[in-house]
This record gives C-alpha cells, structure tokens and sequence, in this order.
C-alpha cells in the first residue's frame, strides 16, 4: 500500500473503533432534525385541526351525534319541498317556543307551519331559511315574523363579538360556499370557535351516549319533541326575572325597528298575502319593559305584551302553559285579519272558531 491508501485505511480504523466519538457527532444531528420536525408538526397541527373540525361541524354525521335539538330543528327546514301551508310563521326563538301551529291552526282553521330559527341563526344567515323555505314551498296566506324586543335592536345584526356556531353551521351546510369562506376568513376568531364548537360537542355526545347506555337513563334532549318546528325546552317555570340577561339599552334603536319591519313588509309582499310582524310578549317584570313599550308602539303589527313571569323558563322563552297563551293571541289576531282581508279568507264561516275569551293589556309595572 502506498502513503495515501494506509492513512485512509487508518482513518476508518479509528473511526470505526471509536465509539465515543460516534456517539458524540451522530446523535446531536439526528436529534436537531427530529427537534425541528417536531416543532414543525405542532405548529402545522392547529392548521390541519381546525378545518377538520370545521368540516366535521357542517357534516350530517354532526347533526346525528353532536348538534342540539335547536340545531336539529333549524336545519330540518331546508329539506322540506312542496308544503302548502297558509300561515307560515317565522322569527326568532321566541317563535320557536311560542307559537305552537297546533294551536294556532285550531283556532283559526288555516293550516300552520313554524320555521322559525335561532337568533344566532338569524345573525350569522339572516333570512336564508325564509328565502330557502318560500323558494321550494308554496306561498302563504300570511307570513307572521315575531321577534324578541332584543331582535329590534341595531346590535341583534352585529355578530363580530360573538360566537354564534348555530348560524355559522347552518351558512356552511346551505349557504354560498364562496360566501361561507369569505365569513371564515374575516372572522377568524368565531371559526375557530366554531372547531372547537363542533370538536367538542361530538365528543361530549360520544361520552354522554355511553354513559346512558351503562345507566340505562335518557338524556333531558330525549324527551324534547320537536313537532311542526315548535317544542318547548323543559326548563321549570322561572320565578323571578333576571336583570342581567335583559337587554341594557333599549333606546339606542332609533329608526332600526321601523327598518325591520319595513325590511319584512316591503321585501316579501310579493311572496305572502299579508305580512305581519310581531313583537313577542315578555316578563312583566322585564327592566326594559317601558323602554321597549314606547320604542316600538305603532311600528309592529301586535302591541308589546307584557306576561306574567311564570309563563317564562328564561327572559324570552316560554313554558308549555306559555306557549298556549301566546299561541291563543297569534290566533286571535290572525282571525281579526282575515276578517279585515276577505281575499286571504275563504273558510266556511260556521266553521271558525269564535274567541270565547281574551287576554287585555295590563298596565306596566312600576
């Protein structure tokens, strides 16, 4: 061998009998990349999570195995087609648990359907279930709109503080899609949300299933029925009204009410016989009652009511009993409609139901 080949010779020698330095140089290089790669990861993993779980909250299988029954109910009325309902009523939850089509349709003969949706829903989409619901379903006689007093209010349409995932889900299952990507890109806190939102409650449902199948109980959603788009949470009866949950400022509407109504009345005319818009009945006690009165006297159809509290499980949500009286109301007043409009009424006379008693305005509490 010559000088060359015996000092390459000896230099892989030593190497390979020295273990210590292979230890030394290897390791630390291997482990730098595998740190880099890990950091990689746990920053990527945010990226990749969160539109999966974007996509799992606008699945069916979320609608199965994770939505709420007020999800449930306001997306069942994207699949219905060919309905032929006379008094279609719409709004917000206060429609949901207040105007049972039931009811109304004894009371008045007209047959009655409630597609009303959340006032998360109606933030985010605004009167996407509306517009959907009239384009594949046949005109009514009346379209009746009953919101909250709240609904009235400029901030019930600003939604960039809030996180309202039932209306983010319903825009992303039926909405534009170019639409739903431009909301997700401009408010990137509520999307987030939103997978967390749908993350978490599957996993919430996963583990509340097991757990009734090992008890052998139901779950309190099990006995809610939703009929017609109407059902009434199981909250008991409340007891006494709760100022923080009352809107602070009412005054601060200024002409927006009359925008609302005008919005509904001008803007589906030609898709309704007759359009109502309601002001849903509240607590008497309500610290915003003579507020909300006077804001909104003349501008909507019906007249603010105020409710004993009992009627209520929450400022806007009523109980069975509740419901009944709001229900008995709406019919009433859509009797005394029909009779001022004999082109929406062609019921045989004898067959409408007479009103045997009904409810007076009291005056405000003080």
């Amino acid at each position: 061998m010559n000088a060359a080949t015996d000092l390459a010779f000896a230099s892989t020698l030593a190497a390979e009998q020295d273990p210590i330095s292979r230890a030394v140089q290897v390791p630390p290089i291997r482990s730098a990349e595998a740190s880099r790669r890990y950091c990689l990861l746990l920053l990527l993993l945010p990226f990749l999570a969160i539109p999966a779980f974007i996509r799992l909250g606008s699945s069916d299988f979320f609608q199965r195995h994770g939505a709420s029954v007020w999800v449930q109910s306001n997306d069942a009325v994207f699949a219905m087609r060919d309905r032929d309902c006379d008094v279609l009523i719409f709004g917000d939850s206060t429609a949901m648990t207040g105007i049972d089509p039931d009811v109304v349709e004894r009371n008045t003969g007209f047959k009655t359907c409630n597609i009303a949706v959340t006032n998360a829903v109606l933030a985010v989409t605004h009167n996407l279930t509306l517009n959907r619901y009239l384009a594949n379903n046949g005109k009514p006689r009346v379209l009746l709109v009953q919101l909250s007093p709240d609904g009235f209010q400029p901030e019930s349409d600003a939604w960039n503080e809030t996180v309202y995932p039932e209306g983010l889900l319903e825009l992303l299952r039926h909405g534009d899609p170019a639409e739903s990507r431009r909301v997700l890109l401009r408010h990137p806190q509520q999307a987030i949300a939103f997978a967390g939102y749908a993350a978490g409650f599957t996993v919430y449902s996963g583990i509340k299933a097991v757990w009734f199948h090992l008890t052998n109980r139901r779950p309190e959603e099990d006995t809610i029925a939703i009929h017609n788009g109407f059902f009434t949470p199981p909250s008991p009866p409340s007891k006494s009204c709760e100022p923080g949950a009352t809107f602070s400022n009412p005054r601060a509407g200024g002409t927006y009410p009359r925008a609302v109504v005008g919005e509904y009345e001008k803007g589906y005319a030609d898709r309704s016989g007759i359009v109502l818009v309601n002001v849903a009945p509240i607590p008497s006690c309500d610290q915003n009652l003579a507020a909300f009165s006077s804001e909104l006297n003349g501008v909507t159809s019906n007249s603010l009511l105020p409710l004993p509290v009992g009627l209520f499980n929450d400022p806007r949500h009523y109980t069975a009993v509740g419901s009944a009286v709001v229900s008995r109301l709406v019919a009433q007043e859509l009797n005394a409609v029909a009779q001022r409009n004999p082109q929406i009424d062609d019921r045989n006379p004898t067959a409408v139901p007479r009103t045997v008693a009904a409810l007076q305005r009291t005056g405000l509490e003080r």
